[in-house]
């Protein structure tokens, strides 16, 4: 892992102008209450804190090789002290080495020099300390952004997975169904059944075209819708009817691929199928300032017994809508005597486009 000092120059230079700060910080105590002259005061604290800072940039390998992560804490103490001990130890000698040939003609500072061992070391443990403490800060910082980065990698993968699982529990459902049919017809309209299986070739080599794509224009998911209600058609004829309202400023609108199937399949299990008489479906898209507003409409006979059915396809669609825009109201069930409506508000921002 790279140096935080070295990584912009940004942090090299705030990092010399803290250690210019204390020197000049320890340079005015030497000359306003030891009487130094300005030039050996500067050099005092040019040498030591230099000398320092310069110490300081190998004190962050020491940090790393010492993680709390993977480290016993009496192991981190013990490795502390004694870098602490060799890294104060050469800090204060080779300073006084270099003050002492540096200023040679100065009894007074030669005396402090001598005489300011204890006090020095009691400051250099102590920008030691301060010094690693930072380091440590920068590990837990990084180690949390690592971890934050990878839970969600993990939750973008477990939401591309139930996706794919929502997405494939489409198809079958719907060919079970559609297979059915055409068994039938093979029997009672052997011309209706291959027109049949013609269009669902279509369907399916459509379907499978986008199959990784979870966003696609409205105006394609349209053109699927209309191949599914062509498929439908040929089964119940003149019982199904429909009606396609869609505003032109909705058609290139980024939505869930095959999003809007299963809710066509239920106005039609639950609409046609319960119904001798002629059933419509009214399927309208229009813009709104919060996004676009998708509606899909269809009465039935309120007095044929409901067919019976798991919910699948409605809490597919509940499903899909909150893993994608992460809002949990974006589809809302109007029902009433003879009408049954099904409302998605697919919103402008939040879209997580997987494309």
């Amino acid at each position: 892992m790279m140096h935080p000092i070295f990584r912009q120059r940004k942090y090299i230079l705030n990092y010399c102008a803290v250690w210019f700060a204390i020197g000049a910080i320890q340079t005015s105590i030497l000359n306003y209450f030891y009487g130094f002259r300005l030039d050996i005061a500067f050099a005092d604290s040019f040498v030591f804190y230099s000398l320092f800072g310069i110490l300081s940039i190998g004190l962050w390998y020491s940090v790393r090789q010492n993680d709390f992560a993977t480290n016993r804490v009496t192991d981190i103490v013990l490795n502390h002290l004694g870098i602490a001990t060799i890294t104060l130890t050469a800090w204060y000698f080779t300073g006084y080495y270099v003050l002492n040939n540096l200023i040679k003609n100065n009894d007074q500072y030669l005396t402090f020099l001598d005489n300011s061992l204890p006090w020095r070391l009691a400051s250099g443990l102590f920008y030691y300390l301060l010094t690693i403490l930072f380091y440590y800060l920068i590990v837990s910082f990084e180690n949390l952004q690592e971890k934050t980065e990878k839970e969600a990698q993990l939750n973008t993968l477990v939401k591309e997975t139930e996706l794919n699982m929502l997405k494939a529990q489409i198809n079958p459902h719907f060919l079970f169904n559609s297979l059915n049919s055409i068994s039938s017809l093979t029997i009672t309209n052997p011309a209706k059944a291959q027109e049949m299986i013609i269009k669902l070739s279509e369907f399916l080599r459509h379907s499978i075209g986008h199959k990784e794509r979870d966003m696609v224009p409205f105006k394609e998911e349209i053109a699927q819708i209309m191949l599914y209600l062509d498929i439908e058609k040929v089964r119940f004829g003149e019982r199904l009817q429909y009606q396609i309202d869609i505003d032109e400023g909705c058609l290139n609108f980024p939505v869930p691929n095959l999003l809007l199937q299963p809710l066509f399949e239920n106005a039609i299990k639950h609409g046609v199928y319960e119904s001798i008489e002629k059933v419509t479906i009214n399927f309208t898209g229009k813009t709104d300032v919060k996004g676009v507003i998708i509606s899909i409409a269809n009465n039935f006979d309120p007095t044929s017994s409901p067919r019976k059915g798991n919910g699948l396809g409605i809490k597919n669609v509940t499903n899909r809508l909150k893993l994608i825009y992460q809002y949990d109201d974006l589809l809302t069930i109007n029902r009433t005597e003879n009408t049954f409506e099904a409302t998605l508000l697919l919103p402008y921002n939040n879209l997580n486009n997987n494309d």
